[in-house]
């Protein structure tokens, strides 16, 4: 499998970035940053193969200068905690050319991000000279606001859904396999955007290093991340290599066990036997993964949002209320200026104001006192008690969700490992029938399994080939038809068609 990257990150100035910045980096030229009053130059970085700007029809021409653009999306942020850009990293499949590279970046970017109304600055970058040789990869910086024929309006909310970056991924995955078929041929290698766990792969996957780490192992600096990749890729070969090691010492410890002819219908009847056994077991698996329950843990937001919830509805309730009764008081001091009584008659302005003075009062003590109480659980919720009772809510009802991930992966493995041994008894056991069909009557095999059945299936499957290479190969083909047709017939034990008599 090819590999797969996308990653999401924010340009935000409260970390001191800025997107001029940005992008003379990640294109490896000169721009000035017009908020900073400063020139970033990286022309002497290099390493860039392509580089362009695409933008939504209706964006301003202007905005296709790098330049421009990038200092337009600065100059339309004001705060000092905004986020001026969006950088999109993916990882480029090293057995395209460049120029089918730069046509698999430039598609991905219309189809994904421009055709969503942001205007996208690309980046293709070469390997490091010292680091691996199949890392191309591209860079892409899109802006945060909608870009209209006047210039850049408002954000776009819709990345601030967590759900926005899987769209975005799945999306790569999609356009990066069609072009691997369209470039590669259908056996082409294709991509997942899943992770290794939803792949049912058993094995770890590495931890990022991040610039600093690689730097220091292109140089032959051991690093503590670049340690813990090294002790997880040998836990991951280990695993690799447990079964092939187990099967080795398995089939040396059958050398000693007793063998013996035996009629091959009676190891056909066995074969059917361990099948039945093994689809049982298979099954009962499968019953015990759809019952499962997975609850999804709850996050420290959700709980904190729960506890201040009723604080800050009665909050929000005071504070309407307070407005309503300042906009009742304002049109009714308008209305009674225009009214000859009221003016005439002192003590019912006197009055009215009075009444004003206490709802005014009595609003504003109820919107402080929902204030106080909001702050009262906040500041809780922020100190030693609330961090506790936050802890104490989390721990339980994660531990159980994280164990009921924890069993479904377990039967997941189960199952996809079963339906392979399912598949190889069944193999097996075609070739016996073929054997027989042939006219073998007998077959050599262990007197008992005592060493699993595994072990068993492989000794049985290669001395029924063996049988069946003591024939012609037109009477193999024949036999084979023969076995092929009575179980097109009866179906007395489904499985895989194998491609030929012996294989």
């Amino acid at each position: 499998m090819a590999q797969f990257r996308l990653e999401v990150q924010a340009i935000k100035r409260a970390d001191g970035r800025s997107a001029v910045a940005a992008a003379a980096y990640r294109a490896a030229t000169s721009l000035h940053d017009a908020r900073l009053e400063m020139t970033f130059d990286y022309t002497a970085k290099g390493g860039v193969v392509f580089a362009g700007v695409m933008a939504p029809e209706g964006a301003p021409a202007s905005f296709l200068n790098r330049e421009t653009l990038w200092n337009a999306a600065e100059a339309a942020d004001k705060r000092a905690d905004s986020r001026t850009a969006r950088e999109v990293l993916i990882s480029l499949p090293h057995e395209l050319s460049d120029d089918q590279r730069h046509d698999l970046v430039r598609a991905f970017v219309a189809d994904s991000l421009v055709a969503r109304g942001m205007i996208a600055d690309y980046a293709i970058h070469d390997p490091d000279a010292h680091g691996d040789q199949r890392n191309h990869h591209a860079h892409i910086l899109v802006t945060t606001r909608r870009v209209a024929p006047e210039g850049f309006g408002l954000k776009g909310r819709e990345w601030d859904n967590p759900d926005a970056v899987a769209a975005l991924r799945l999306e790569w995955c999609a356009i990066q396999n069609q072009h691997l078929r369209e470039r590669l041929g259908p056996d082409a290698p294709q991509v997942s955007h899943l992770s290794l766990d939803r792949r049912g792969e058993d094995q770890e996957p590495t931890i990022h290093l991040g610039p600093a780490a690689s730097g220091m192992e292109r140089r032959g600096e051991a690093t503590d991340r670049g340690d813990i990749n090294r002790r997880i890729e040998a836990r991951n070969n280990a695993r690799k290599e447990g079964p092939k090691k187990v099967r080795d010492l398995e089939d040396r410890m059958a050398q000693g066990l007793e063998r013996g002819p035996y009629p091959i219908g009676a190891v056909i009847r066995e074969f059917e036997t361990i099948h039945a056994t093994m689809v049982q077991e298979r099954d009962g698996w499968a019953r015990a993964l759809g019952g499962l329950q997975r609850p999804a843990p709850p996050r420290a937001s959700e709980i904190v949002r729960e506890i201040l919830a009723e604080a800050g509805t009665a909050r929000a309730a005071a504070k309407a209320r307070l407005a309503a009764t300042e906009r009742r008081i304002a049109r009714g001091r308008t209305r009674r200026a225009s009214l000859l009584r009221w003016i005439n008659n002192p003590a019912r302005m006197i009055w009215a104001a009075h009444a004003e003075l206490n709802a005014l009062v009595r609003d504003r003590q109820a919107a402080r006192l929902a204030e106080i109480r909001y702050t009262v659980r906040r500041d809780w919720l922020g100190g030693t008690d609330g961090r506790s009772y936050l802890a104490a809510r989390l721990n339980p009802e994660k531990q159980a969700a994280e164990t009921a991930r924890r069993d479904a992966r377990t039967l997941e493995r189960k199952i996809k490992r079963a339906d392979k041994r399912i598949e190889a008894v069944s193999r097996t056991r075609t070739r016996l029938l073929v054997a027989q069909a042939l006219g073998e009557q007998t077959l050599v095999a262990p007197a008992q399994m005592g060493l699993g059945v595994g072990q068993a299936v492989r000794e049985v499957d290669r001395r029924a080939v063996e049988a069946i290479a003591r024939h012609p190969l037109a009477d193999q083909q024949k036999g084979l038809q023969q076995v092929l047709a009575l179980a097109r017939g009866k179906s007395p034990f489904p499985g895989p068609e194998p491609s030929g008599p012996g294989r």
